[in-house]
């Protein structure tokens, strides 16, 4: 179980990305995990040698189009012009021919169909629409099969629908059950890499906990429960972000949830609820500060300071900082709640195709006093955002790192907009520390140590101080 905590998604929270850093400047990377935001997407694409043509009455034209499918020619320019990696266009018309013999649903629009290819490789993707009677319906079946099949596990299509969800829940209140969910695939043999988007026999959507008071509990949703069926339909075939948006739903409304419980299926009714998303949470045992961050939200920054000013004022001088489980968030509240601690000098570097970026210390912490002891907790479910912020005071020896070697997400997305409301989720950079370290696997603590979940700060700090 422990290990599928490395990515959590927020059902009915919303999804956290996967374990990756998203930020709001459009120049700026989405991934430590920082919800990225663009401006809007350039829809120029590539000159293709690509000529129109007509062929058993299917029409295919170049890029760039003003039909429906112009969201294929954005997102393959997305791609090309801005993934970390070298892509092969003929790699990414097999992932997006997969997505439509994966996602999409056959009859669904009428051929023949005039359908643009943003390259010469695509036509038989096209071509694949019009023998399945699929037209521009097939979109979202395409971009699905471009991120899923044709990029690394952190890049994602999401649909306008999903994207309201992510946006809503980086805002700290939603309506939903109030679930923490992960997927987890069987078939990986890399213990580094053991999530999926695409829910099956081989990919399980499973409840990692649910929040006190939530609905979920109240209802009797236990860890390890899997996911079946939503209102009577079946998971199977749809993408994390489908599921979560069924199951979230205003307040007071009902949603019926089929799951399997070690064998037995088990179908619960639960009534959504307004649900406050707990960032953090604080205590002072002794002359010790305990801080627990849950993730890297917009508001953040703000609660973690003013704990923090509470604290000292209290004659704090030493502080737990408990980051476990903690999968990230956004890139600016990573940078922020770093800056609590440090006074100058650098967070992380990003390095991506064509440049090198570096964020700065805001200046302006609360806790950058080096007489102030540090401690940060962390475990294999600590990612991106978790990382950046342990990796940058382990550096500068500003904290002692106590737990479990991390998770060990060093590449950084962002959301790049498309003209059909949806976004494409792109790794755009791989991110080290200033003095650069990669962290590709992990960070490694400095006095390893295992703790129980359940331990109550009085519980946790005297076996971190010591």
């Amino acid at each position: 179980m422990e290990g599928m905590r490395r990515l959590l998604a927020l059902l009915a929270l919303a999804l956290l990305g996967a374990c990756g850093l998203v930020v709001s400047d459009p120049e700026a990377p989405d991934g430590a995990d920082q919800a990225t935001t663009s401006t809007t997407a350039s829809t120029t694409i590539p000159p293709t040698t690509t000529k129109s043509l007509v062929s058993n009455e299917l029409t295919v034209t170049e890029c760039p189009t003003d039909d429906g499918f112009s969201p294929l020619c954005e997102a393959y320019g997305l791609i090309i012009r801005n993934y970390v990696d070298p892509v092969d266009p003929a790699a990414l018309a097999d992932a997006a021919l997969l997505g439509v013999q994966s996602f999409g649903t056959p009859g669904t629009g009428p051929g023949p169909i005039s359908c643009p290819v943003p390259a010469e490789e695509f036509v038989r993707v096209c071509e694949e629409l019009d023998s399945l009677d699929i037209g521009v319906e097939g979109l979202d079946a395409i971009l699905f099969g471009l991120g899923e099949f044709g990029l690394d596990a952190n890049s994602t299509y999401i649909t306008a629908e999903a994207l309201a969800l992510v946006e809503e829940e980086q805002s700290g209140t939603v309506e939903g059950i109030g679930a923490l969910v992960t997927t987890e695939d069987l078939t990986s043999d890399n213990p580094q890499n053991t999530t999926c988007n695409v829910i099956s026999a081989t990919c399980p959507l499973i409840i990692v906990s649910t929040l006190q008071g939530s609905p979920a509990s109240a209802a009797g949703v236990q860890v390890g429960d899997v996911f079946v069926a939503v209102d009577g339909d079946p998971v199977d075939g749809r993408t994390v972000d489908e599921v979560t948006s069924l199951v979230r739903g205003p307040a007071g409304t009902d949603v019926e949830i089929t799951f399997d419980r070690q064998g037995e299926t088990i179908t619960l009714v639960i009534t959504r609820a307004a649900i406050e998303i707990p960032v953090t949470e604080a205590a002072i045992v002794g002359d010790v500060g305990y801080l627990r961050l849950n993730f890297f939200g917009g508001s953040a920054d703000r609660q973690v300071e003013a704990e923090l000013r509470s604290m000292l004022e209290a004659g704090v001088r030493t502080i737990v900082l408990d980051l476990r489980d903690n999968p990230g968030g956004t890139l600016e509240a990573a940078l922020d709640v770093t800056s609590e601690f440090l006074a100058d000098g650098l967070v992380v570097r990003t390095v991506g195709p064509d440049e090198e970026r570096s964020y700065p210390v805001r200046g302006d912490g609360v806790a950058t006093d080096p007489s102030i002891d540090l401690r940060v907790l962390v475990n294999r479910g600590s990612a991106s955002a978790s990382e950046v912020l342990a990796g940058a005071l382990q550096e500068r020896g500003r904290a002692l790192i106590v737990g479990e070697t991390t998770f060990g997400k060093n590449t950084v997305q962002q959301r790049f907009p498309l003209s059909n409301g949806g976004a494409m989720r792109l790794t755009i950079a791989r991110w080290m520390t200033p003095g650069g370290l990669d962290f590709d696997n992990g960070i490694v603590p400095d006095v390893p140590l295992e703790l129980d979940a359940g331990l109550t700060p009085d519980e946790i700090i005297p076996l971190v101080i010591g």
